[in-house]
């Protein structure tokens, strides 16, 4: 009988899983910070607070609670995954500033609300943004310049 010992042969199916699973994580870190955090063109409605108050819910920011704070930017994806790479500056680790100022709106839960009831005040503004970024793509925002 031949002795048994390594099999890199099966080893090389569960490599490729776990580097696709890596890759698909990563795509979905980037399709949730453009779920939570883009808006262009800027939704329609009569005031910012109504604004916030339709925008968090339809994204899904309010079903299991309030999200205290959403900062929603105004400008094409194109626009935020260059602050990435030559359209942003490094500042540490991961982090990125743009070099350029985007219009936002930041959404903050009014006291009371509940889920099902949230309800928000908004702050609208001109500003640069600082993203984490992980291969290429911003996967979350900073609230370090936002109103």
């Amino acid at each position: 009988m031949a002795p048994r010992g390594p099999r890199p042969t099966l080893l090389l199916p569960l490599i490729l899983l776990a580097a696709g699973l890596a890759q698909l994580s990563e795509g979905a870190s980037y399709q949730q910070f453009v779920t939570q955090h883009v808006n262009n063109p800027k939704t329609s409605a009569s005031s910012n607070r109504l604004y916030c108050n339709l925008l968090m819910q339809r994204r899904g920011l309010t079903r299991r609670q309030c999200k205290p704070t959403n900062t929603f930017i105004h400008a094409p994806t194109g626009q935020l995954r260059d602050i990435c790479g030559s359209r942003g500056r490094p500042v540490s680790g991961n982090l990125y500033d743009s070099n350029r100022s985007f219009r936002v709106t930041t959404c903050r839960v009014l006291p009371g609300s509940r889920p099902g009831h949230c309800r928000y005040r908004a702050a609208t503004g001109v500003t640069r943004v600082r993203v984490a970024c992980v291969q290429g793509l911003p996967v979350h925002l900073e609230p370090t310049y936002l109103p």
